[in-house]
């Protein structure tokens, strides 16, 4: 009993001296795992499963192309029906231009893109999507961006409201909301586009904007009775002369192709006035612009043929 003793003891002995087994391989730390710090890992976008039909949302790029952050307008009925107005960053998603690889960069206001995701829309404005796999675009002259089509004529639109805003300040001064009527610029506008330029021009001066012309402002109960004119007789009670606007001021943009029906030009011409207005001694207008569209380029300008103000 005594030998068996001993030599119990000495196995305990040897077992507590030996070193710490190893784990087993399974059992070692992996990349990924919250023991192994990965710096600056890029992340992949979404790609679709093998029975994955994507959806697809054609759209115009309204704006944000110098930094990634598009303005979408959609083209076409729309998939979800109303103005189908879309922020997506581009940054780290697939690009293609014209049939080649690209890169984000590479796109330019005004291109026509397709853009890939699963179908998921959220509900904000403007809506934002879901899982997005990737964005094809088309520069001008190819099938989707033909020559003689109105590119980014929305960019030219921002920077007639832009510099309107800049005119008489004193107008636009400490207002909280904007009214903005599009109903008549000359281009063919789509209702998203309508909206997306709207989004953007409050976004831009820090105010809300409601779109709508002068009398469907009015009805909606805008407007309120002017305290600085008088209007004269022969005034309709629908003339902006009877009215002011306290907190607010309404841009417009309207076609004045009518003055220039017998004149020809070589390349397409749009025609416009741009106006501001608050009340009857408060108004600011670009009289008889014209902008002229370079084939296969994009709008670099516009002219004014006079300035008044009231």
């Amino acid at each position: 009993m005594k030998i068996y003793g001993i030599l119990l003891a000495l196995c305990l002995c040897l077992s507590a001296c030996g070193g710490p087994a190893e784990a087993p391989a399974s059992e070692a730390p992996t990349p990924g795992s919250p023991a192994v710090q990965v710096e600056n890992p890029k992340q992949s976008p979404p790609s679709l499963a093998e029975d994955e039909e994507p959806t697809i949302l054609t759209c115009h790029i309204v704006d944000g192309a110098e930094d990634g952050n598009l303005l979408l307008a959609e083209l076409g009925e729309g998939l979800y029906g109303g103005a189908g107005v879309y922020r997506l960053s581009v940054k780290d998603l697939p690009v293609t231009l014209d049939g080649q690889t690209a890169e984000a960069p590479a796109l330019e206001d005004g291109m026509t893109v397709d853009v890939s995701f699963n179908g998921v829309v959220m509900e904000s404005f403007p809506a934002q999507l879901g899982e997005v796999y990737g964005v094809t675009a088309w520069s001008i002259g190819t099938e989707k961006n033909p020559g003689g089509s109105y590119y980014d004529l929305c960019g030219l639109y921002l920077q007639v409201l832009d510099d309107l805003w800049e005119k008489d300040k004193g107008l636009n001064e400490n207002i909280t909301i904007a009214g903005l009527d599009l109903s008549q610029a000359p281009g063919e506008l789509t209702e998203s586009e309508k909206a997306a330029l709207g989004w953007r021009f409050g976004e831009t001066h820090g105010v809300e904007v409601v779109t709508g012309t002068f009398d469907e402002l009015k009805e909606q109960g805008y407007f309120s009775a002017s305290s600085v004119s008088t209007p004269k007789p022969g005034d309709g009670e629908d003339s902006p002369l009877w009215y002011q606007w306290e907190d607010g001021c309404l841009f417009s943009i309207k076609s004045n192709e009518e003055m220039h029906v017998e004149e020809v030009y070589s390349l397409p011409t749009i025609f416009f006035d741009a106006e501001k207005w608050r009340s009857p001694l408060g108004a600011y207008c670009f009289y008889d612009c014209s902008a002229v569209w370079p084939e296969f380029g994009t709008w670099s300008g516009y002219q004014i043929g006079s300035e008044m103000i009231s």
